[in-house]
């Protein structure tokens, strides 16, 4: 814990948690300047994430852009250093 305890690591901890990652998946797939209609998007995700409820996730297939959304059942959140068997 002593590095918590260095000069500004404070300042460093709180713009790690109030951190801004962008626009949502959401709008992103909503946004027609992205991609063109031609162009398929897959979704896949980890039915463990704690940070995209399966839900939500489902919930892109209904923009016109997803084709497809496949869930990962024993993958958390990240998918490519928690869950490699796929």
């Amino acid at each position: 814990l002593d590095p918590l305890l260095t000069n500004g690591a404070s300042d460093v901890i709180f713009d790690n948690l109030s951190y801004f990652a962008g626009p949502l998946p959401e709008q992103l797939l909503a946004d027609d300047s992205m991609l063109p209609d031609t162009t398929p998007v897959w979704v896949c995700y980890g039915e463990k994430d704690p940070w995209s409820p399966s839900s939500r996730v489902q919930n892109l297939i209904n923009l016109k852009k997803v084709e497809k959304v496949i869930s990962l059942a024993d993958a958390g959140h990240v998918l490519t250093t928690r869950f490699q068997n796929y």
